[in-house]
């Protein structure tokens, strides 16, 4: 006879989290399988028809109602008509309480308090989209944060990576001859601002491979390393102006700065990422 296998996932909230679990658990198993999902059940009456139905249909039932006393009468009910039921948040609460000596505050739903999370984070990097490399310099002062960097020092991969922490970043790039836009130099103090840099050597060794194509002489080199040097002091110049958070971009990977940033600071999040 081949085996079936019925899940009833149940939530008091939509019922995601016990619906994604009952999936990946059942995807493990050879077996012909169906899944139901239960949503916003906050009553009693709720829970008596669906262990009635699980009875009936032989199915597992796992949830995560977090409300003590539903989750207490959920129990006690499939205990009565012989249906094995799982707590699915049950666990995880427990070795959290252990690990910490808190108790949980036991609020249905809390997993959708996210949503304005994910929104935040979806407008953030749309509007780091529109104001990467000097655009739209008018609703610069909407940013939570400016960056601020010479070319190569990764400014558009730094602002991506800040943005999908749900931190809204424009940037600006800083040329030889780049002079601060007024809509910048107005908003020194008003909205964090970083400046990128990198040293000496990367700089000049990335401009002479730019001046390859371009009847680049050997002569030329004292030339190019002037202009490095120009580059630089101009850098550096507007950093100090507008009082920017200096940040050698060289030796560090983009999570290592991001994680600098928010902490000088003090923006929303912050990322580690260990690599095996």
């Amino acid at each position: 006879m081949e085996k079936k296998l019925h899940i009833f996932a149940v939530s008091d909230s939509v019922g995601e989290t016990a619906e994604k679990i009952a999936v990946a658990s059942v995807l493990q198993f050879q077996v012909e399988r169906s899944i139901t999902r239960f949503s916003r059940v906050t009553k009693e009456i709720q829970i008596d028809e669906i262990i009635e139905k699980a009875s009936e249909e032989d199915a597992l039932v796992i949830y995560t109602i977090v409300k003590q006393e539903l989750s207490s009468y959920m129990d006690s009910a499939a205990r009565a008509k012989g249906v094995i039921a799982l707590n699915i948040m049950t666990p995880l609460f427990d070795m959290i309480e252990a690990k910490t000596g808190l108790k949980p505050v036991y609020i249905s739903g809390l997993t959708h308090t996210l949503d304005d999370q994910y929104f935040n984070r979806m407008k953030a990097i749309e509007f780091t989209i529109e104001h990467d490399n000097g655009q739209n310099l008018d609703t610069f002062k909407d940013a939570d944060l400016i960056i601020l960097g010479l070319p190569r020092t990764s400014k558009t991969p730094l602002s991506m990576h800040m943005a999908n922490l749900g931190i809204k970043v424009a940037n600006y790039p800083i040329l030889i001859d780049t002079e601060i836009p007024k809509e910048i130099e107005a908003l020194k103090g008003v909205v964090s601002m970083a400046g990128l840099t990198i040293d000496t050597e990367t700089l000049l060794s990335l401009r002479k491979e730019r001046m390859q194509g371009a009847d680049f002489k050997e002569g030329d080199s004292y030339n190019i390393d002037d202009l490095v040097a120009e580059e630089l002091d101009n850098a550096y110049r507007i950093y100090a102006r507008l009082k920017c958070l200096v940040i050698d971009v060289t030796l560090h990977d983009i999570e290592e700065i991001g994680n600098t940033i928010t902490h000088k600071f003090n923006l929303p999040l912050k990322v580690t990422h260990h690599r095996f």
